[in-house]
């Protein structure tokens, strides 16, 4: 799936090799996806999909999925085994490549003698939106979820500003505590959703709050990158900023094949649970009903007015 914070395309690697380097099966060959560049499947190499946003792409080698260019030409001297598109650029096929699939282009394509294509080659192809394009398909799940989250972080900065900056100074100062109550709220909020859609009594409660569960930890993993974006963009500086600086941390590595949902689960504990750090210190600065003030807390002086006698009211009734 394609990653879109190319400054941390570093990390996202990293996070990518680690587990792979202990498994005992040899490894499932690596998706090749940049934001803008180039890619170059050199002869004796065998990757996955293929994704570029802006750039081109040289295959010499094998790609076990589909190479897809959004801007940009694509040369193809070894095997495809998926499709090759590339939506606003031209295809140029040699004379030893292979192509299991379909070869589509925005502008021309070059077929030498002897490149064989398995699917329909078409060039000058208007690419719509809801085109039938596998590897876009797959990005589909992606972007969804992460799009929503962005649009609902700053939907959240919107309407509440200073609870996110509470919510972040909590996952700041506790977070040991805001991971182990969120992994409380994150397993005990089904469980009382269950638990309710059992009953009678609490049935529309239960409802509600299963209807609500995919909501409320999409709160949580917005809130959670803004807390992961105040890391790098302290205060005084931009919420807007911070919040899209952690939210990109956290969509490029989410793109990364398995690892996804495992992210989407801890930012959504981390979340919750600096969220329920935040509203528990806030309880304690809401001032108390009937007039009580805090213990320790200073009374007000009370405000002195100068009495006036009754021989100066006289004085002053003498003189009209």
């Amino acid at each position: 799936m394609p990653r879109l914070a190319f400054s941390l395309i570093v990390v996202a690697l990293a996070l990518w090799v680690g587990p792979t380097a202990f498994a005992q099966a040899p490894p499932e060959p690596r998706d090749q996806i940049v934001l803008s560049g180039e890619i170059l499947v050199r002869r004796g190499e065998e990757v996955g999909e293929v994704v570029v946003v802006s750039g081109h792409v040289l295959v010499a080698g094998v790609v076990r999925g589909d190479v897809v260019v959004l801007s940009g030409n694509v040369q193809v001297t070894g095997q495809v085994s998926g499709s090759v598109v590339a939506v606003s650029g031209r295809v140029a096929l040699g004379p030893s490549s292979h192509v299991r699939g379909d070869v589509l282009a925005g502008e021309e394509i070059h077929r030498a003698e002897g490149a064989i294509v398995d699917g329909d080659v078409r060039s000058d192809v208007t690419f719509a939106l809801n085109g039938p394009i596998e590897a876009l398909g797959r990005f589909a799940p992606w972007l969804a979820v992460w799009a929503s989250v962005l649009a609902l972080g700053l939907i959240l900065l919107l309407l509440a500003p200073r609870g996110g900056d509470a919510v972040a100074h909590a996952a700041r100062s506790a977070p040991w505590a805001s991971l182990g109550w969120g992994a409380v709220a994150f397993l005990l909020l089904p469980v009382l959703g269950v638990l309710g859609i059992l009953s009678l009594v609490w049935l529309p409660l239960g409802l509600g709050l299963m209807a609500a569960l995919f909501l409320l930890y999409s709160v949580g993993i917005a809130w959670n990158a803004f807390a992961l974006g105040r890391l790098m963009w302290r205060e005084p500086r931009g919420r807007v900023l911070a919040f899209a600086l952690g939210w990109a941390l956290l969509a490029a590595v989410a793109a990364i094949p398995w690892v996804g949902g495992v992210v989407w689960v801890g930012a959504a504990v981390a979340g919750l649970g600096a969220m329920i750090v935040a509203a528990w210190r806030a309880r304690g600065r809401e001032p108390r009903p009937g007039g009580r003030h805090r213990a320790g807390g200073k009374m007000p002086e009370p405000s002195v007015v100068p009495m006036v006698t009754e021989a100066e009211m006289g004085r002053e009734g003498t003189g009209l």
